[in-house]
């Protein structure tokens, strides 16, 4: 015998660990109605209230939503506590999916930071990694050629690049030279740098650039200044 809407939605939660009325937030809903209605028995999940919480939880079938049938969960896509999804390819590799934070607008993502009640609709983008991964991933679109040397590992301008966050607990036991470089996220602007030093003492990072125009010397940054940082992982150009 198929579950019920009232079945489904109750499963849905239970999967998810939240309450109707955190749903209906986390999809949108403020009213709470659609989800109030739908646990009461009064209506179905409409194809509508299914695109909305597959939307945001991307691991959700959405096929089961409306019909029962099948498992609630995706075997295929897993996603990590940061939010990441994660969809495993036939060849073993994963495709990433994550939000798209681009140069140009990161004094919008700082009042996200800043003030947890601003929402910003960021535009997401896939990558292609080998194995799935639980840390947190974000995908920048770079502003200038500061990182473009000439170098086969150097970065143009506006290059998508992706990042996987070192947590500031490693922050001081110092930043080991990469292909790519690290995304710095500051209390003032973002940065796609190598990090060429650490002052422990006084909590500062050493910054260069692989350009060598004069207009991108090397400069230091107080590490109290720095909300993220990102080891840069893949590009696509």
């Amino acid at each position: 015998m198929l579950k019920t809407s009232s079945e489904i939605l109750q499963e849905l939660l239970d999967h998810l660990g939240i309450k109707a009325n955190r749903l209906s937030v986390e999809i949108g809903d403020n009213s709470n109605s659609r989800i109030y209605y739908v646990r009461n028995g009064r209506s179905k999940i409409s194809p509508k209230l299914a695109k909305a919480i597959t939307n945001r939880y991307k691991e959700i079938n959405y096929m089961y939503l409306l019909t029962g049938e099948g498992e609630l969960v995706n075997k295929d896509i897993m996603v990590n506590t940061n939010g990441n999804v994660f969809v495993e390819k036939p060849d073993g590799s994963f495709n990433v999916t994550t939000r798209l934070i681009p140069f140009d607008a990161y004094s919008s993502f700082l009042e996200t930071l800043d003030d947890a009640n601003v929402i910003y609709e960021w535009e997401e983008v896939t990558f292609n990694v080998e194995k799935y991964g639980r840390g947190n991933y974000e995908a920048f679109r770079t502003k200038n050629d500061s990182m473009n040397g000439g170098g086969i590992n150097d970065t143009p301008n506006r290059a998508l690049v992706l990042g996987r966050e070192l947590g500031r607990h490693h922050w001081m036991d110092g930043f080991n030279p990469t292909l790519y470089g690290w995304i710095i996220l500051s209390k003032h602007n973002v940065f796609h740098k190598d990090i060429i030093g650490l002052d422990k003492e006084n909590g500062t990072i050493i910054c260069r650039s692989r350009n060598k125009s004069p207009e991108y010397s090397d400069f230091e940054l107080d590490l109290n200044e720095v909300y993220q940082i990102f080891k840069v992982i893949k590009r696509t150009f």
